[in-house]
């Protein structure tokens, strides 16, 4: 017997219709002898416990180390008299600025970065130097002869008011449209506005010039210190951070298999009437202990089904990080094995692997929808809906007990691959070999060894003959007989003829093959994803490691996408919660954002293209980009104004006002969910930085050395929110500023005396009153922020996450348009080879991927939004949080169903048979397939529709016709009755129909419920008209009049 007859004769004994639970098929030997042979672990320590609950390894603690050492480095240079007499009182902005120079990022992402900052201080130095030579020019014509050089002047004060106004408009105008720019701006804003507060001070422009070129020297020196600790000290390359992302990546497949395995295992047994009842005692209990609602439980919703979709948002999250920083790698010059092409074609075969198991996973929503349809949960149904849901519950049973040892036995098969190409690339380390004997471990085929890969194969090769047996054992069970060999040599002639399956079999058979088809394509991606590690390895380029250049096509895009919306999504990770005001969004493409104008016919002649730039004016102002610019800038101004009046500007100086201005132009944000988070959160780590400020100095009694040891130990701590609580990285951020503010304050003055140090127009504080002034100014600056975010009116989360589902429907419809185009070319055969540049397959790939890739990105920001929203000060009826949760579900949905039948067409362009090889039945097949009229068209039409009518708040028109699902099965049967007979079942093009069916049908349901819910929210254009009798004297009456109108609710 050889091993596909004995995994499917595993899986007859509890396939059968009588087949009890104690007949379930066991796992296989290896699994049943792992435990028995294995050896009781350890309890591991509570000291080992916390390490691992912590995510701490030696490499992130590097990293922490690493973005401590700059600032700690600024501060420590400063103690020497030469460094501390050339840069006097602006000493402690070379730690500030070291911060933001981010040593912590990737190599490329720094580069980009940093040349970005440099440019914009030096752009930021010439600007602002033309600032101050206009108010010099101001003062000169004002002044009084007999007044001091340096007294108030209102002319210099209300040019340097301008000029500020001015920048922080233009750069937050920028910073919501170019957001690879975010960090830059923060570095320009500083600059700017220490230029800009000093600026009425200065008596001439030799003062000015002065300034001007120590506080360039100054922010230099930190970037340049930063730069330093990032080539120097673990040095980190953006190709490190993707190949770390990856093996994350698989690990995430693996959870997921591991966990569907699970839940699969748990559905032979699964009562819904039971899990119902408790489900209810569940909620029962909650609500004795916790007024908050408990969340509704589905029919078939278990730990492991929760499990299951907790890996998936990670899974899918990961997804679309990785897309954006494969970009990076790809232009990174580093020292490596792997270059840009290789890096590529690896995400390629990470991507086919991904799309099956996302498949799988869906799964749970099939059944899901089965069993809410039926009430397959309900004990109070009447009799013969009650036997009819048993019915339906003990065919799931005996599926999935068919399915148990074949799904057990490839995810398994799948997990080794994955750490075989892990293993081969080099991604993780080989497990230490265990004293065994050698020849029993060279049968083995181990992960790691030369003979995996065809061992592999021939498992794989196994599976796909037991998934024949499988289904000849469905089709004996279901009245369907097929002759032995059936599989092996399928001929028509030697089945019965008969007519269409009956639709609750036919359910059955199309989900079995769901399941099986996506099996063995998981299988197959694997098994190319080990070929290629294995073939890579061959080649020699794991050997040594040799410099990789990016070519020149490479390096042009990079430059072109710093300026362009290109990098609009691909910000890095670190710094999108940074500043979460200006977030990165994602870039929908120039249709989404182009319309036609109803009011203005195309220009014809060159007067009227000058008038439509013209034009452009009043669109930049009406840009909501223009307007948060706007209130940065008066925001800003809001507490600039206190350094520009006569009365105030000593108080201004004397209580370090210009912090909460940096504050407040570093610190808006556009969204006020946002602002109201970040503002707590921004003065609770100003708050625990005060803390934190005490300790450092006053436990070494003020000391240099042991207060510089201890703030580079507070400021590495600091940095663990930063890597690994992405929460609270504006905690993490703020506390390192924070504590370099107060403590490298009070070590410049004891390097530079007090007198120097009061030079400036502050007077000193001792470490516990400038703490407090530290806070309060800061807090100041960040209410200040928080106010100006919701005044004059509030921009919420709520409007923000309605613009962004319409947006998510527009990319939806763009994918089901290329989904539905990428079918058609493969069932014709007109895609050509997709692999090469310039066909018609590559062009439709290109597309699709990216299109998938920024409907994950925006989902995950609507996910974000979502979560803000709890944020907001709700006036009125409370937000519909359910019902744009569920909106953003069903999206969600609809996009993995569409990824999936896009990949199961693959196998229609992939037979690599002509048509005088297909058989008569494939060939009429796809000649039936393209002639339908499929509900593809209506698909794309639906999400536009709801996609408008949602962005801009309008009611859904009447009498809305949706896509009706099962149309594709029924007019294809009505075609030809019997091209889905079961006699077909061996042809490879049934499963991928089964597959598209199975998706078909579930995308037609969501595009229904996301009808539902897009109509709850906007409403339906009603147009009835009640019927009156003629007869009727009320007609002239006010009532009548009422009810004649239309309504529109």
């Amino acid at each position: 017997m050889d091993e596909s007859e004995k995994v499917a004769s595993s899986s007859r004994t509890g396939s059968g219709e009588n087949g009890s639970e104690s007949a379930r098929p066991k796992q296989s030997t290896a699994t049943q002898a792992a435990p028995a042979t294995a050896m009781p672990e350890k309890k591991p320590s509570k000291i080992k416990q916390l390490w691992q609950k912590s995510g701490l390894d030696v490499f992130t603690v590097l990293l922490m180390i690493k973005g401590s050492l700059p600032p700690t480095i600024a501060i420590a240079i400063y103690q020497a008299p030469a460094v501390s007499a050339h840069y006097s009182t602006l000493g402690y902005l070379i730690a500030i600025f070291s911060v933001l120079g981010m040593a912590i990022m990737p190599r490329g992402k720094f580069i980009q970065t940093m040349s970005l900052n440099v440019l914009a201080i030096c752009i930021g130095a010439a600007v602002n130097l033309l600032a101050l030579w206009t108010a010099m020019q101001a003062r000169a014509h004002t002044k009084r002869p007999d007044e001091s050089p340096t007294a108030y002047n209102s002319s210099a004060s209300a040019v340097c008011a301008l000029w500020l106004f001015f920048q922080i408009y233009i750069i937050n105008y920028a910073r919501i449209k170019r957001p690879a720019f975010q960090l830059t701006i923060i570095i320009y804003s500083i600059f700017t506005i220490v230029s800009m507060s000093y600026g009425p001070t200065f008596p001439n422009m030799t003062a000015s010039l002065s300034f001007m070129k120590r506080l360039i020297e100054t922010t230099l020196s930190g970037l340049a210190l930063s730069t330093g600790v990032s080539f120097v000290f673990v040095p980190v390359s953006s190709r490190t951070v993707v190949f770390k992302q990856m093996t994350g990546y698989l690990g995430c497949i693996n959870g997921m298999l591991a966990v569907q395995t699970q839940y699969m295992q748990s559905l032979e047994s699964l009562d819904p009437v039971e899990l119902h009842a408790k489900h209810v005692e569940e909620q029962a209990q909650h609500a004795k202990k916790s007024k908050k609602p408990m969340k509704p439980r589905g029919p078939l919703d278990t730990p492991a089904s929760d499990a299951l979709h907790g890996t998936l948002m990670k899974l899918l999250e990961l997804h679309s990080k990785l897309g954006g920083d494969i970009e990076s790698a790809k232009r990174e010059f580093a020292i490596g094995k792997l270059d840009s092409k290789d890096i590529k074609e690896l995400w390629k075969r990470l991507r086919f692997v991904f799309i099956p198991v996302l498949g799988l996973s869906s799964t749970i929503d099939i059944l899901r929808r089965q069993a809410q349809r039926g009430h397959w949960d309900s004990a109070d149904l009447p009799q013969s809906e009650a036997d009819s849901n048993k019915q339906q519950v003990e065919s799931v049973h005996r599926v999935m007990r068919a399915l148990h040892e074949p799904f057990a036995t490839v995810t398994a098969n799948i997990t080794s691959g994955i750490q075989h190409a892990q293993i081969a690339l080099e991604l993780v380390k080989p497990p230490k070999a265990k004293t065994e004997d050698v020849e029993s471990k060279a049968s083995q085929a181990a992960p790691g060894s030369p003979a995996f890969a065809e061992a592999f194969r021939q498992k794989l090769e196994s599976f796909r003959r037991s998934r024949h047996v499988t289904l000849e054992r469905w089709c004996h069970e279901n009245g369907h007989q097929l002759p032995a060999g059936f599989f092996d040599q399928p001929t028509e002639d030697a089945v019965k003829e008969e007519e269409n399956v009956p639709e609750d079999q036919r359910r059955q058979l199309f989900f079995m093959l769901y399941i099986e088809y996506l099996l063995y394509r998981a299988g197959q991606a694997t098994l190319d994803l080990v070929l290629f590690a294995d073939q890579t390895k061959q080649d020699g380029k794991l050997a040594k490691s040799r410099l990789i250049l990016p070519g020149g096509k490479t390096m042009r895009k990079w430059f072109v996408a710093v300026f362009t919306h290109a990098d609009s999504s691909k910000g890095d990770h670190l710094l999108e919660d940074v500043e979460d005001g200006a977030r990165d969004s994602v870039y929908m493409g120039q249709d989404f954002e182009r319309r036609k104008d109803p009011e203005h016919l195309p220009p014809q002649n060159a007067m009227e293209r000058f008038g439509n730039h013209v034009r452009g004016i009043p669109a930049f102002f009406r840009d909501p980009a223009s307007a948060f610019g706007f209130r940065v800038a008066c925001a800003t101004m809001s507490v600039a104004i206190i350094n520009y009046l006569h009365a105030s500007q000593t108080f201004f100086q004397r209580n370090r006002l210009l912090w909460s201005m940096i504050m407040i132009a570093i610190s808006m944000s556009r969204l006020s969910g946002q602002s109201t988070y970040n503002f707590i959160l921004r003065v609770g780590g100003t708050a625990v930085a005060m803390i934190g400020s005490y300790i450092i100095w006053y436990i070494v009694d003020g000391k240099t050395a042991g207060a510089i040891v201890f703030l580079w130990l507070w400021m590495t701590c600091a940095f663990y929110l930063v890597l690994k609580v992405p929460k609270f990285i504006i905690v993490g951020i703020l506390s390192i500023v924070t504590s370099v503010l107060i403590i490298g304050y009070e070590l410049q003055t004891k390097a530079i005396g007090i007198a120097a140090s009061e030079s400036n127009g502050q007077p000193f504080y001792p470490t516990y009153l400038l703490a407090p002034y530290r806070l309060a100014t800061v807090a100041a600056g960040l209410l200040v922020a928080w106010v100006w975010t919701i005044f004059p009116y509030p921009v919420s989360e709520n409007s923000e996450l309605r613009k962004d589902l319409g947006a998510s429907m527009y990319l939806l419809a763009n994918f089901a348009t290329l989904a539905r185009e990428m079918i058609k070319s493969r069932l014709k055969d007109g895609t050509g080879d997709e692999t090469v540049k310039g066909t018609h397959g590559y062009r439709l790939e290109k597309s699709r991927n990216e299109v998938f890739t920024k409907s994950l990105m925006l989902l995950n920001e609507m996910r974000m939004n979502s979560a803000f929203s709890k944020f907001n000060f709700s006036v009125g009826g409370k937000f519909p949080h359910e019902e744009y949760q569920a909106i953003i579900e069903c999206v969600q949905r609809i996009l993995n169903y569409h990824s999936l039948m896009i990949y199961a067409s693959q196998t229609l362009s992939s037979a690599d048979a002509p048509d005088f090889e297909r058989s008569a039945w494939s060939q009429d097949f796809r000649r039936l397939l393209t002639s339908v009229s499929t509900t593809a068209n209506q698909v794309t039409s639906t999400l536009s529709l709801l996609s408008s009518s949602l962005s801009n708040g309008q009611p859904l028109p009447p009498y809305l016709e949706l896509p009706q699902p099962f149309a594709f099965v029924q007019r294809l049967q009505k075609m030809d009755k019997g091209i889905l007979s079961v006699k077909h079942i061996a042809e490879p093009e049934y499963s991928v129909f089964a597959v598209v069916q199975i998706c078909g049908v579930c995308i037609t349901n969501d595009i229904e419920i996301l009808a539902g819910h897009v109509r709850n929210l906007v409403g339906e254009m009603d147009f009835s008209f009640k019927a009156l009798n003629p007869s009727d004297d009320s007609l002239d009456s006010e009532d009548a009049g009422t009810e004649a109108k239309g309504k529109q609710t």
